[in-house]
């Protein structure tokens, strides 16, 4: 009834009922547990020290899928972020323990209408199943919005594809197909695959996979990506705190419901500090 009414005014206003744009990221935050005062690899970038920057990122956004958010990181972003609501559950347990993939989103400008999470398995609906050939539990959350102004409707999924199994990675792709299928159930939604998948796009056979079904948002923007923090000659995702090789595993895949407008990568370093080991990954997308 809201929307109706929302929509009303605005043509009775003589205004387009549409909404002009939206932001959606994908930012591997680093965990918590590993990122504490006395790792080598992390040095003075602890959780601590990053957790405010993090949040300063995710304010400039509408919606962002986090990877690797344990419950007390998930916990302190809600509290400082009281604007936005979140869907996901940790991977260990499909409750609270162990890494989750959550999805933050604007609470005035959007309205939940389902959401989940599946483990990227032969047994999807099995809590905390490992599969093909992965390391490790690997998940994938996902949340179905309604834009509140005009009705439109986006499905958004957020996945973390195993870093060690290439077999793993190519058919958790084809899963979270099957999935966005049965979700939207021939209703023709927009969707978004956000995610630290772990591949390059040099792995053509797990890049493939997703590109048979989506579009790679870097590639369609119509403003011509510039590389990290507008440096056409450095192009990563995972910096792993400048300490270790760059590799370019975040993305944003869209379906043809969507147009890109911008991408970017933005390395966030403030007085010394790191954001995360990964980059924040940023597209402006609008409705087609």
């Amino acid at each position: 009834m809201m929307n109706k009414i929302a929509v009303a005014l605005l043509i009775s206003l003589g205004l387009p009922a549409m909404a002009a744009d939206f932001d959606v990221m994908s930012f591997n935050i680093r965990n918590s547990k590993d990122s504490v005062a006395g790792s080598e690899y992390d040095g003075n970038n602890t959780w601590d020290n990053r957790k405010a920057i993090v949040v300063d990122i995710i304010a400039q956004t509408d919606i962002a899928g986090l990877q690797e958010a344990f419950s007390d990181q998930i916990g302190y972003l809600a509290r400082q972020l009281p604007e936005y609501s979140w869907v996901g559950v940790g991977r260990d347990d499909g409750n609270a323990e162990g890494e989750a993939v959550p999805i933050f989103y604007r609470n005035d400008k959007y309205v939940k209408l389902g959401g989940g999470t599946f483990w990227l398995s032969e047994t999807p609906q099995v809590v905390a199943s490992v599969g093909w050939d992965a390391d490790l539990t690997r998940i994938t959350t996902w949340v179905r919005l309604e834009e509140i102004v005009t009705g439109k409707r986006v499905l958004v999924f957020n996945a973390h594809f195993d870093h060690i199994g290439q077999t793993a990675r190519q058919k958790s792709t084809i899963l979270l197909s099957k999935k966005a299928d049965e979700i939207t159930a021939g209703a023709g939604d927009a969707v978004i695959v956000l995610g630290d998948l772990n591949f390059e796009r040099s792995d053509t056979a797990s890049y493939k996979a997703l590109t048979d079904l989506y579009q790679d948002a870097r590639e369609i923007t119509k403003q011509p990506f510039t590389g990290v923090n507008g440096n056409k000659d450095q192009v990563f995702t995972y910096q792993g705190y400048g300490k270790e090789k760059p590799e370019d595993i975040d993305y944003i895949f869209v379906n043809d419901k969507l147009a890109v407008n911008r991408f970017e990568y933005r390395n966030v370093i403030k007085d010394g500090i790191y954001a995360s080991d990964h980059l924040s990954v940023i597209s402006n997308i609008s409705f087609q």
